[in-house]
């Protein structure tokens, strides 16, 4: 007993040093400009004072595409560090040489196609870190005081992830504490070439259209009923509201559409953005449910890496069936049915083939049928097993448990599941 009670101290007391004493990059500023930059390209400055801690050290995720991303990188060198940039690895470390509390500035310019292209070549550019696009240095899962300033041309307008202030037509700003390093993304839209209407439902809810491409009326209603009952539905389940201080979420969501061919809707913190053809068009816009419930179940908030084994049953296939879970409850088991059918019919076409892989291996988002077909399809069959109440009731509590919190598993979802429901291991290792 005395052995084991003297390995517990140990074990807290490496946790605590090394929750207390880990490497962290403060201070942190970052000045984005768009004057006299072509579409898909930004100046930026970025200043942080870096803390090496017990280490001689730090490396941070930077760059993107690495035959374009980063050019003209000015990072001035003295005697307190040194730097290193590596742009296949999408890296840049940098070297104590005596202080272990060193001030870096550099400048650079940063070129990200993927903002231009899939957003609709330039009506909107929308910047953000996943795709492994690291457009400014961040230590991952980690969180940073920042201070944002933006400044573009007239002609353009800026929405941001995170609340931020209007100083001119110009010029933006934002202060945040707190938030999760890589989280910042944030628009830029051509102001001629957009509608911008605000509607309060009863809360404010802003919506920017293509011009010429409005959906009708009736689509239009149809968002914002969606948008308020979801957002309705999702705040109960998970017991935590739309509106979060400590995720310094502060507004609603605003709905960005562009004119991006082939291209996934997407869940910004701040603003979702989705395709203007698609919303105003297609037969219906459950996918933009889906974006709302990423609020809850996304990339902001369960913290499992792209690479990890079932880390996009965990980011997706959740949030697919929890979005089946408000059209149950919103619009009846019937069209819930018709759903899970067609889920069933995707599946069957590669059912036992070699596209038919174990949850575990998904681990990068193809948009394919195992995450957003198999996954919903699986956790309706456990769902019929144990009830539809206890599996959304668990799948909450799983939010609950592991939001923000670092490094997250697969093995932790199926963990929760064995110790709730003891009796249904079989049925767990079965399907999942």
């Amino acid at each position: 007993m005395k052995i084991i009670y003297k390995l517990c101290c140990i074990i807290i007391l490496l946790a605590i040093y090394n929750h207390g004493f880990a490497q962290k990059a403060t201070d942190y500023t970052l000045d984005i400009s768009k004057i006299n930059q072509s579409e898909a390209n930004l100046h930026i400055v970025c200043s942080f004072t870096i803390d090496f801690q017990a280490r001689d050290s730090l490396s941070m995720r930077f760059g993107g595409n690495n035959t374009f991303s980063i050019d003209n990188l000015d990072i001035p060198e003295d005697s307190l560090f040194k730097y290193q940039y590596n742009p296949a690895s999408q890296t840049i470390v940098f070297h104590k040489t005596k202080n272990k509390v060193v001030p870096v500035k550099m400048a650079y310019d940063y070129t990200n196609l993927s903002a231009f292209f899939i957003y609709g070549e330039g009506r909107a550019e929308i910047w953000e870190t996943s795709f492994n696009e690291y457009y400014y240095p961040c230590i991952p899962n980690t969180c940073i005081d920042l201070h944002l300033n933006i400044e573009v041309p007239a002609s353009l307008e800026t929405i941001c992830s995170y609340p931020i202030e209007t100083i001119s037509s110009t010029q933006y700003h934002c202060d945040l504490n707190r938030v999760l390093s890589q989280s910042l993304n944030f628009a830029f839209i051509q102001k001629n070439a957009y509608i911008h209407t605000i509607e309060e439902i009863p809360y404010r809810m802003d919506i920017y259209q293509i011009s010429g491409m409005q959906c009708n009326k009736a689509r239009y209603d149809e968002l914002l009923e969606l948008t308020q009952a979801s957002v309705s539905y999702f705040s109960e389940i998970y017991g935590d509201s739309y509106l979060s201080a400590p995720r310094r979420i502060s507004s609603y969501p605003i709905f960005l559409f562009h004119d991006g061919k082939g291209f996934s809707n997407r869940y910004n913190i701040g603003f979702i953005s989705a395709s203007q053809e698609k919303f105003s068009t297609y037969p219906n816009i459950y996918p933009l449910v889906h974006e709302i419930g990423h609020r809850w179940l996304g990339e902001w908030t369960l913290l499992i890496d792209d690479g990890e084994p079932g880390a996009y049953f965990i980011k997706e296939s959740l949030n697919e069936f929890m979005t089946l879970m408000f059209l149950r409850h919103y619009y009846g088991e019937k069209l819930y049915r018709s759903l899970i059918e067609k889920y069933a019919q995707e599946y069957l076409q590669i059912k036992d083939t070699p596209q038919d892989e174990p949850f575990i291996n998904i681990v990068e988002n193809n948009n394919n049928i195992i995450v957003y077909n198999k996954g919903p399809l699986v956790l309706d069959w456990i769902a019929q097993e144990i009830g539809y109440e206890n599996l959304t009731k668990t799948i909450s509590q799983f939010y609950r448990e592991n939001a923000g919190k670092y490094p997250l598993r697969y093995s932790d979802l199926i963990k929760l599941l064995n110790k709730t429901y003891p009796d249904k291991k079989a049925l767990f290792e079965k399907y999942l």
